[in-house]
């Protein structure tokens, strides 16, 4: 009995340390993505004299995005859809976490509205009246992030979970 509950918590502990570093590599790659954003729109507008926000605030949606990705994945958004070739499946799983991460963040955006004193239908009438570039421009983005990161995992599961990153980062197969 004691062993059992000994094993029991090492596979909590090692399932906890295993979503751990997902998240962090998926919150990094986010960062990094978001950053590179920020830092070409300051470019862009530095000539205007207009300064955007800090890398903290990249840093903060990137934390909350990767934990939708991980719910998204807990939950197996896009697996259940018929299988097909490995492209469209990349295509497909990215679409459908795309769709997945609008409908959170758009949930996000009304608690943290409602949070800050607002009233839930002035925050859905602003949403609503944003021009349709306001909408497209960050959702294309978003699907061009989740692309390559889709793609890595798909191709990771087609050669056998952990042999891309294996054969990238020359990790051991017990990272």
């Amino acid at each position: 009995m004691r062993s059992e509950n000994a094993r029991d918590k090492s596979s909590i502990r090692h399932r906890f340390m295993k979503e751990m570093r997902a998240y962090a590599a998926i919150s990094l790659y986010l960062w990094v993505c978001f950053s590179a954003l920020l830092l070409y729109g300051t470019a862009v507008l530095r000539t205007d004299n207009v300064q955007l926000l800090p890398l903290g605030t990249a840093l903060v949606k990137a934390l909350i995005l990767g934990k939708f990705i991980l719910i998204g994945k807990a939950i197996k958004v896009g697996v259940r859809l018929k299988p097909g070739n490995l492209l469209y499946r990349i295509v497909r799983k990215s679409l459908v976490m795309l769709l997945f991460l609008l409908v959170l963040t758009a949930i996000e955006e009304l608690i943290v509205g409602v949070v800050h004193g607002q009233a839930a239908s002035a925050i859905i009438t602003e949403f609503l009246g944003r021009p349709w570039l306001q909408h497209l421009a960050p959702s294309v983005v978003m699907l061009l992030v989740l692309i390559p990161m889709i793609a890595f995992e798909e191709i990771d599961h087609v050669l056998g979970d952990g042999s891309l990153k294996r054969m990238l980062f020359g990790t051991s197969e017990n990272e």
